[in-house]
Order: structure tokens, then sequence, then C-alpha cells
């Protein structure tokens, strides 16, 4: 990993940081919230920030269906 600006990923410049996270997985979008440990979801894909884009590094996990809006 590299200490140089131009190769370090944008941090969140929401106020709140990170108010919703979502990933794309085989095409579709899946919500997802901080984990404290990585899912093999989260090893494999990478989250962003739904509001600016910002690439979001840490742990995560899909929410459950039940808490999805229809």
């Amino acid at each position: 990993m590299s200490d140089h600006p131009e190769t370090a990923a944008p941090a969140c410049t929401c106020l709140p940081p990170w108010p919703a996270l979502a990933t794309v997985i085989e095409g579709t979008t899946h919500p997802v919230v901080p984990s404290p440990a990585h899912t093999p979801a989260s090893a494999l894909y990478l989250a962003h920030c739904t509001e600016c884009g910002a690439a979001y590094t840490g742990p995560w996990k899909r929410l459950p269906s039940s808490s999805r809006a229809a």
C-alpha cells in the first residue's frame, strides 16, 4: 500500500460521514452496513458511499432482505 495522496482512496465528504453504503454484486446494487469483521462478500467487493461515491474500505455486511424497502 502506498502513502502517496494520488493513490489513496478519497474520504467520504458527507456530513455525517458514510450516511449510506452500497455495493454492486453481479450487476445488482445491495445496501450494506459497516461490520466488525470482513464477510465473504466484503472480502471480494468494494462498498461505496451512496451520496458522494467515496470508496468504503472497511469491512461491511449486506442488510437482511427484511430490512430493505419494498
